[in-house]
């Protein structure tokens, strides 16, 4: 068993675990170099995607397991080999594998304990040893396989981590051959306090201070270069200001009307002019909403509250929402909400989501043509019949007779669906 050197050196090398299974999928023989690595639950669970279960003994492939975790593949007549768990130094080191047939998502995996303990490796090497084991195993009248070739076959994408690590010190070289600096950190992180505490005339004063020829480059065209840098500090002032209390959504559709605006610009100066104004534009909401914040009464502080809660509740329609869940969303106390709520609403928050689902499904039985069924899946109704009950609790009407009488003719299916409740 001349492989069993081999698969132990490999497993040595990449300080990982070596499998041999028969074709029945049943292991043969494991060579483990760390004892914690214990990666039983993805092996077996890859072991059963119908991808590796067809011809694949004259192609040796390189796998991933939640775009983290990288393994060797070898078929031959008889066995399967798998070579890993491997894992890239960072995100940007891993590899891009063809989705279909190389790239698995298991949902009940989570990586992270592994990752923890799996020491750092390259495409390279990980190609190197799966193509050594392929060219032992394979017959002698095969040719040999070409580790490129093993990339260029896995990978989609043209640029290996390899290259990504030559570009990153060929960098650090020049950088350092030119005698450039970056701009100091300490510039951006007040840049980012000022927004987040809106503190605006200090931000006017620091963003009066720009580092000409300090950026990182971060694009060859100049233009380009100046939007990469824009997406960047609209991207931290948004941040800042949300941490400093404006509300998420508004953030978010005020980065992205900057950035689409920017996306447009051909002009580097108005690229920057447009940054320098977003960010002042975050400073300024924030200091706003610190200021009425200060003047509101303990009446407007719980209308905020009621406002959140109700926020939280129309971004969650689409399933089963709970009181537990919205006051962890809001920062309250479960208890302290729901009597909040019913003191301002008249009526329980529990109401208030089932009539706000209620009306949602009168107007999907109005202008579309889901089932019934389809209907109550869709808002987090526990059954069809459940949604039924609260429906005509809140009509008079079961959602079929609703139906019948207010659907729009142009949402009328040729056959009528004919379960009611």
């Amino acid at each position: 068993m001349s492989h069993y050197f081999l698969l132990d050196q490999i497993a040595t090398q990449l300080y990982t675990s070596a499998r041999e299974y028969d074709k029945n999928f049943t292991l043969i023989h494991m060579i483990r170099k760390d004892p914690s690595i214990n990666d039983n639950a993805v092996a077996s669970s890859l072991l059963m995607k119908s991808e590796l279960q067809g011809d694949n003994k004259n192609h040796p492939l390189i796998l991933s397991v939640n775009d983290t975790l990288y393994y060797g593949w070898v078929e031959t007549e008889e066995n399967y080999f798998l070579l890993g768990p491997t894992k890239f130094l960072d995100a940007s080191m891993r590899p891009e594998l063809a989705r279909t047939r190389l790239s698995f998502t298991l949902p009940d995996v989570d990586p992270a304990p592994l990752l923890s303990v799996i020491p750092n490796c390259t495409l390279r090497i990980l190609a190197r040893c799966t193509a050594d084991l392929y060219d032992l195993m394979i017959s002698d009248d095969k040719t040999l396989i070409n580790v490129d070739e093993l990339i260029a076959d896995c990978v989609i994408s043209t640029e290996t981590d390899e290259k990504t690590v030559e570009t990153f010190h060929r960098m650090m070289f020049e950088n350092v051959e030119n005698n450039f600096v970056h701009n100091p950190f300490n510039h951006e992180k007040l840049e980012v306090d000022y927004i987040e505490h809106g503190n605006v005339e200090s931000l006017k004063t620091l963003l009066n201070e720009r580092f000409p020829g300090r950026y990182g480059r971060l694009s060859d065209d100049p233009i380009r270069q100046e939007r990469y840098l824009a997406v960047v500090a609209i991207t931290l002032a948004t941040r800042a200001a949300i941490r400093g209390g404006v509300h998420p959504e508004t953030a978010f559709y005020l980065s992205d009307t900057y950035i689409h605006r920017i996306d447009r610009c051909l002009d580097a100066t108005e690229i920057i002019r447009l940054t320098v104004e977003a960010e002042l534009r975050c400073a300024t909401i924030v200091r706003e909403l610190n200021v009425y914040s200060d003047e509101k009464s303990d009446n407007e502080n719980e209308n905020q509250h009621i406002s959140h809660c109700k926020d939280y509740i129309f971004t969650h329609m689409h399933g089963k929402i709970t009181v537990q869940e919205i006051a962890a969303a809001i920062g309250l106390e479960t208890n302290y909400l729901s009597t909040l709520f019913k003191k301002h609403e008249k009526k329980t928050l529990k109401q208030y989501i089932t009539e706000e689902k209620v009306k949602l499904v009168k107007n999907l039985l109005t202008f579309s043509s889901y089932s019934y069924i389809e209907i109550a899946t869709y808002l987090g109704f526990s059954s069809q019949s459940h949604m039924g009950m609260e429906f005509k609790k809140y009509t008079g009407m079961t959602p079929g007779e609703y139906r019948t009488r207010y659907m729009r003719e142009d949402f009328i299916k040729e056959s009528v669906d004919d379960l009611s409740i």
